[in-house]
């Protein structure tokens, strides 16, 4: 086996069979690549993982805001993108929050006891207990109920304020838009032209 230090000196010296010392280049030329490559790669999947957990963090936001706020930015995006319509703002009204349904852990234990008396008479003693305690779950924060049913506030109105509502046509389309979507008749959605 070659000792390196005589190997380098070699090199150096240029006493090394042109083979050997072309072999050597291409061997350093292969580290190189395979480090350069192992480092793009690990940028790109370091990017590619931080747009995932941003993705992932806004869809958390969605979650975490309410249901009035969701329905309004998902409203003004598309309206805005029918074409004449320009800038749109949106009010939202909501008849309740919603509601969720947890689930219950129902204990229930009936205890029934008969006594006889020396005279012949009867007794008969019935006692029953019902207890209902809610399932919880392990989340990210601690323990919290387990929802078995959640509804979504009932929207009772709303309101659009659009650019080019002026034109008859794109209200009569931005009116059509918001009782599609979101499944209103036409006298709870009122459609206005922008002020100026």
């Amino acid at each position: 086996m070659i000792n390196l230090k005589e190997f380098f000196s070699k090199i150096q010296k240029g006493n090394l069979n042109k083979n050997i010392l072309n072999l050597v280049i291409f061997g350093f030329i292969g580290i190189a690549f395979i480090l350069v490559g192992s480092f793009f790669s690990n940028s790109t999947e370091k990017e590619q993982k931080m747009q995932e957990e941003k993705n992932a963090l806004e869809t958390q936001n969605f979650k975490n805001t309410d249901y009035e706020a969701k329905i309004q930015y998902e409203l003004k995006e598309i309206l805005s993108s029918i074409e004449g319509v320009g800038d749109v703002d949106i009010m939202i009204t909501v008849e309740n929050e919603g509601e969720s349904e947890i689930a219950y852990s129902k204990n229930e234990t009936q205890n029934v006891t008969k006594e006889k008396d020396d005279q012949g008479g009867e007794r008969v003693t019935d006692q029953k207990q019902i207890s209902n305690t809610p399932v919880m779950s392990n989340a990210d924060s601690g323990n919290s109920p387990f929802v078995v049913k959640e509804s979504m506030p009932e929207i009772s109105g709303i309101i659009v304020v659009a650019d080019g509502a002026k034109n008859p046509e794109i209200k009569y389309q931005l009116s059509q838009a918001v009782q599609t979507a979101l499944g209103l008749p036409s006298h709870k959605v009122v459609i206005y032209a922008r002020g100026e």
